[in-house]
């Protein structure tokens, strides 16, 4: 009954999910400080406004170096809007504003460019242009989106 009871639910969340513009991100950002890898889900409106959440952490096996500074980002959660500047089909530029809390103590505000293209209507491929302390990241990602494809 138990293993019933859960598979239905699977199911009902699964059809959901699908019913919805749902799209999830995995990214790599590179700072002044090291490397960081993120991932994200949102929602896509009809409007082509992208509203969700994130996690970014350092990504310590990439790091050769031992950092030295006495602060500097671990962990990095928050909500995400990416607002449309201009849509060419299968090539995207949108602005990105991140904001959350830096190692659950400090507030940041992050922006940036993002181009993304999309060889498929399922995957997006992006790389973007930031500021994090008033110092450039460069980002790359890969997009899927999990819901119907129109």
């Amino acid at each position: 009954m138990k293993k019933l009871i859960t598979f239905s639910i699977a199911l009902l969340l699964a059809q959901a999910i699908y019913s919805q513009d749902i799209t999830t991100k995995s990214y790599i950002e590179q700072t002044q400080v090291g490397n960081k890898l993120g991932t994200a889900i949102g929602y896509t409106f009809p409007c082509k406004v992208e509203i969700g959440g994130f996690y970014q952490k350092t990504a310590d096996f990439m790091n050769a170096q031992e950092i030295t500074e006495r602060f500097y980002e671990k962990e990095f959660t928050g909500m995400y809007v990416n607002l449309p500047l201009k849509h060419y089909g299968k090539l995207n530029f949108d602005l990105n504003i991140r904001t959350g809390a830096v190692n659950g103590q400090n507030f940041a505000i992050t922006p940036s460019i993002l181009g993304s293209y999309s060889p498929v209507k399922a995957i997006k491929l992006g790389l973007g242009l930031g500021t994090r302390m008033f110092r450039p990241t460069l980002q790359a990602s890969i997009s899927i989106k999990i819901s119907k494809f129109q």
